[in-house]
């Protein structure tokens, strides 16, 4: 919303990965339609409500001035489910404005009925973006957050911020995760150097690495039989200066695995915005789970699953786990064979079990 203080749009869909300034945005329609003597917000959450109950309590008269009717989740309703509101938005209520709320862009029909009557905000990087575009929003967002907190910090220093914190997973983009994170470790910074400029010492002293991801590292260079590669990560993960634990690890490579055997089931020919629709994945980890599901052997991604599936059991029960001077070592054991039968299976062969 501008600050010219333009009248209140009948509708509004706020979305992006940057979810602290989708809040931000959200928070500043709450307290306009409150100076403008309207109620506090009537709330819901599109996984749990229908769109005709949401339009119609859009279409209810309002006796205390403009009625604001937010839908949180906005991204959990399919094309199918929103003809309730499109029609709505055909003659909109004058007294009410209605906000959907979303890490993700709301249904196509939705989105193209708000853009005719109110105003789509979309805060983060275009879900469609490429590697390299997304990594420089990433930086410069870092550096924004950081002014906004008083701070300075050079490009090159934000970048080691970004390296420390990025984990591009699916769950995270939906979430907002990744650049939420970015925004509190910007504000920490800021305040750690106070009237200094923020250094790489002070990144390295501040900044925790997230374990997860080098898991995804790990899961592409599996995924891409690079054996070198994938023990090198797997090596850093289990022993370099900031170690995650074994089975935060097999996690986070299930969870990469689930995804590439759900484009594998779909046929060669599925497009990364096949599996945006199946899944909710989007932008590259979508694409590259296509491109890694076709390089694979098919049904070596499901395989995976449930060889991953018994890595976990592995490190819960098994006898191998208890070897070594301490338990780490034997879950790490564990997982080395794994990743060899893993690495196994993206090559054409099978792992040693099942």
């Amino acid at each position: 919303m501008s600050s010219t203080r333009e009248p209140l749009l009948p509708a509004y869909a706020i979305w992006g990965e940057d979810r602290a300034k989708v809040e931000r945005t959200v928070a500043r329609l709450i307290a306009r339609v409150g100076e403008e003597g309207g109620m506090p917000p009537e709330r819901f959450r599109a996984g749990e409500v229908h769109a005709d109950a949401v339009a119609a309590a859009c279409e209810a008269l309002a006796f205390g001035g403009i009625r604001l009717v937010l839908v949180d989740e906005a991204e959990e309703w399919k094309a199918r489910d929103v003809g309730p509101l499109v029609a709505y938005l055909e003659r909109p209520n004058p007294q009410t404005c209605l906000a959907l709320v979303s890490s993700g862009p709301p249904a196509q029909k939705l989105g193209d009925a708000i853009g005719r009557v109110g105003r789509i905000l979309h805060s983060g990087p275009d879900p469609k973006a490429k590697r390299g575009e997304r990594a420089k929003w990433f930086l410069d967002h870092v550096r924004n957050e950081v002014a906004r907190a008083g701070g300075r910090i050079e490009p090159a220093v934000a970048r080691r911020v970004v390296e420390r914190v990025m984990v591009d997973r699916p769950d995270a983009r939906r979430l907002g995760i990744t650049a939420m994170e970015l925004t509190r470790e910007a504000e920490k910074l800021a305040a750690y150097a106070g009237d200094e400029p923020i250094t790489a010492r002070m990144v390295e002293e501040v900044v925790p690495r997230h374990p997860d991801a080098r898991s995804y590292e790990l899961a592409d260079a599996i995924a891409g039989g690079e054996a070198r590669r994938a023990y090198g990560l797997l090596q850093d993960l289990a022993t370099g200066d900031d170690p995650a634990p074994p089975i935060v690890i097999a996690f986070a490579l299930a969870r990469h695995f689930r995804i590439v055997a759900e484009a594998q089931a779909m046929g060669p020919a599925a497009s990364p915005e096949d599996l945006t629709q199946a899944t909710g994945v989007q932008g590259y980890p979508a694409k590259k789970a296509v491109e890694q599901a076709r390089a694979m052997p098919p049904g070596a991604a499901g395989t995976a699953v449930t060889r991953l599936a018994a890595l976990e059991l592995d490190l819960r029960v098994s006898t191998l786990a208890q070897l070594g001077r301490s338990r780490d070592d034997g879950a790490r054991l564990v997982l080395e064979l794994a990743t060899r039968d893993l690495l196994a299976l993206a090559r054409g062969g099978r792992p040693a079990r099942p």
